[in-house]
């Protein structure tokens, strides 16, 4: 009896939930709520040009007196802190009142479009949302709620984006809200505190029919955001393509060779490649290792590109999960961009290393018809400048520089870019080594100004506050940051799924170089992915032996300046010698001669170290630790008393890949002479471990 029930709400399941999914679908040749939502996790439409065209464009908070490259403020980056020189909006509506409340225009948009992108690093004050009927706002409220809770503040019903956690990816919402007529967002607020945002928005050719979003259509559509909140979780092919078939590869490539990896006639489609490097894998034998992609007989590759570097995570393997693009421990790498070709593909790998490499993996491919009028070439090409001195913004000697992406004459859509930073600031903290200060200018077609002016490089990659957190989503992720803070190696990226970017002529993409600070031997390598019909002309030159070097890291020493200000430091292995389970670690990311690494046996077990302090002094003590797959758990005594480090009274030092992350004590006492810092292990499993870089030391009152 059971078991009928069972299979009986089983059969219910079945039959209801298409049902339900079938509910939000509508007329193909209008745009809807539904239709755009299922482009969020459909890789397959993005290899061909739609038939209702759009142009991406972004609204933001950028400095109003960047007007153009030759004008004195093309660099400013007062941009939504508060206070500005001119109001980061689109138009003053109503002056400053008594209590510096005034009302002002982030967007006034006539025609057809949609919304595909919201992202704010902090916002204060109330948005009013307006959609055609400009009498009657659809949603009228709190700022950064709009910004951070769309579905939640426009459906009525708090708590439905807990369940649906893809839509929000850090500090971005991916959320599409068309309209057949009008969208007009207004802040209300005090310009003299927090408005950073960005708006994306698909703008629709004249003629094409939109249906204008309803508060409804979140609960009509439920069930179809439940499935596609677990496609975007997911990492596999295309449901949309049949008929696949899977192309195993297993062969070895010797030092200074080329090997083809995978031949195919056409026409036909890749619709998915799985590669796995066998070798005593270094970071530089990953950038010294090249994936070039030809389609139809191409002259020069449309894909050329270091393999680690082209699958988002480099140097070095970081493992990370995104939508079209995903990394694993076992240095399998993993891309489900389709790549459709009309005659023929071939793929190769050049292996400029000087040992032998393994490759194994697979190419999926699917029947494809080639559309002359729709089909496009899947394009990425990797560049990178070595030895560039980053700049602090506003410094008017030596300004920053717009950085080039990709200059790109053809006719075709962006989805995605990414970066891949060596930032060797000796400074130790966010506050003082953070690179991305710089905006994007995303540049389209015939544009007078960007169609993409942004607030700063993390906003682009949306995060924001330059976050030195490992993270991945769907469409966006920090797969690498070596730290402390953002010094290091780091690695961002973004796909342009939902908000693709289409150009019928031209694109130039370019990002700010903007530091905290001066810091000189700074790397930039970058990449844009893209779609583009046959004939596009890249400016890119091709890869040479400079541009695959080594993988260097300079030596440091940290410095007190900025975040960093009001201390001294002491490297660890000038206060802990080798011995008791002590061991001197070296590597690029440490400071000084390396990192003290102590691995305890058994629970309890104490290791010590003295601090000198010249004079008594009130303040906080600072360790720059080793987070690892290794790392474990830690507690700190203090001149004999138990010290917490932001409230904790235990520091977890496990993390998926290593970092170095600062932790400061809670406010104690430092003696004027010798202070005793004990080490206490709180983990269990023997084969954890603690590392510690180096110390810090107020010199006064912090």
């Amino acid at each position: 009896m059971q078991k009928n029930i069972s299979d009986c709400l089983r059969l219910t399941c079945f039959v209801i939930l298409p049902v339900l999914l079938n509910a939000c679908r509508q007329d193909p040749d209008i745009v809807t709520t539904s239709s755009m939502l299922e482009e969020m996790s459909d890789l397959s439409r993005l290899a061909e040009w739609p038939d209702q065209a759009y142009k991406t464009v972004q609204y933001s908070s950028y400095d109003r007196r960047s007007t153009h490259p030759d004008a004195p403020f093309w660099f400013a980056n007062e941009d939504g802190f508060g206070n500005e020189p001119l109001p980061g909006f689109e138009e003053i509506l109503k002056e400053p009142d008594e209590e510096g409340i005034g009302e002002y225009l982030i967007c006034d948009i006539k025609g057809p479009g949609s919304i595909v992108r919201l992202w704010t690093a902090g916002i204060s004050g109330n948005i009013r949302f307006y959609l055609d009927d400009i009498e009657e706002p659809v949603y009228e409220g709190n700022a950064e709620d709009f910004f951070w809770l769309t579905l939640d503040v426009l459906s009525g019903q708090p708590g439905i984006m807990e369940n649906l956690s893809s839509f929000r990816q850090f500090d971005a919402v991916y959320f599409p809200i068309p309209f057949a007529d009008r969208c007009r967002i207004e802040w209300i607020g005090d310009i003299r505190k927090i408005h950073f945002y960005h708006v994306g928005v698909r703008f629709f050719d004249a003629g094409i029919k939109v249906e204008t979003f309803r508060r409804e259509n979140i609960a009509t559509c439920l069930p179809l955001l439940k499935d596609i909140n677990q496609k975007l979780q997911e990492s596999k092919p295309d449901e949309n393509l049949k008929n696949h078939q899977k192309h195993l590869l297993e062969l070895k490539i010797p030092a200074s060779n080329t090997v083809e990896l995978f031949r195919m006639e056409g026409p036909s489609a890749i619709q998915g490649i799985s590669l796995k490097v066998h070798t005593e894998l270094s970071e530089s034998t990953l950038r010294k290792t090249v994936l070039r992609i030809y389609f139809d007989g191409a002259s020069r590759p449309q894909v050329e590109s270091p393999l680690g570097d082209f699958f988002g995570a480099a140097p070095g393997i970081y493992a990370f999960h995104s939508l079209p693009v995903s990394t694993f421990p076992d240095s399998t790498f993993v891309c489900w961009f389709i790549m459709p070709f009309q005659t023929s593909v071939r793929m190769e790998i050049e292996n400029t290393s000087e040992e032998e490499i393994g490759v194994s993996g697979s190419v999926i491919s699917t029947p494809y018809a080639w559309k002359e009028a729709s089909s496009m070439h899947f394009h990425a090409r990797w560049k990178i400048d070595y030895d560039l001195t980053a700049q602090p913004m506003g410094n008017q000697v030596s300004p920053i520089e717009d950085i080039l992406y990709a200059a790109v004459e053809g006719k075709g859509r962006i989805v995605g870019a990414a970066a891949f930073i060596y930032n060797p600031s000796n400074v130790p903290t966010s506050w003082g080594n953070w690179w991305g200060e710089g905006d994007e200018k995303i540049t389209i077609d015939r544009d007078t100004f960007p169609s993409f002016f942004g607030t700063g490089s993390e906003d682009y990659y949306n995060y924001s506050w330059s976050s030195a957190r490992l993270f991945s989503f769907p469409y966006c992720g920090q797969p690498r940051n070596d730290g402390p803070g953002n010094r290091g190696y780091a690695s961002n990226f973004r796909w342009h799924i939902l908000d693709d970017i289409l150009f019928s002529e031209t694109f130039d993409f370019y990002m700010e170089l903007g530091h905290h600070g001066r810091v000189p031997g700074f790397s930039y390598g970058r990449m844009v992915y893209y779609y583009a019909f046959p004939g596009c002309l890249e400016n890119s030159p091709e890869l040479t032996a400079d541009d695959l070097r080594d993988i260097r890291y300079q030596s440091w020493e940290p410095e007190a300046v900025a975040g960093s200000a009001g201390y001294d430091f002491i490297q660890a292995e000038d206060l802990l010698a080798p011995g008791l389970n002590l061991e001197l670690e070296r590597g690029g990311i440490y400071a000084g001669k390396g990192a003290m690494i102590w691995k305890p046996e058994s629970p309890g077990e104490k290791i010590s170290f003295e601090i000198p302090s010249e004079k008594e002094v009130p303040g906080r003590i600072g360790l720059t630790c080793s987070h690892s797959p290794e790392g474990g758990k830690v507690s700190f005594y203090f001149n004999g008393s138990r010290i917490k480090f932001s409230g904790k009274d235990v520091i977890d030092l496990y993390a998926s890949h290593q970092t170095l992350d600062n932790h400061l004590s809670d406010k104690l006492l430092l003696q004027s002479g010798k202070n005793t810092v004990e080490l206490v292990s709180m983990e269990e499993v023997p084969s954890r471990q603690v590392g510690i870089d180096f110390i810090w030391v107020p010199l006064n009152d912090k």
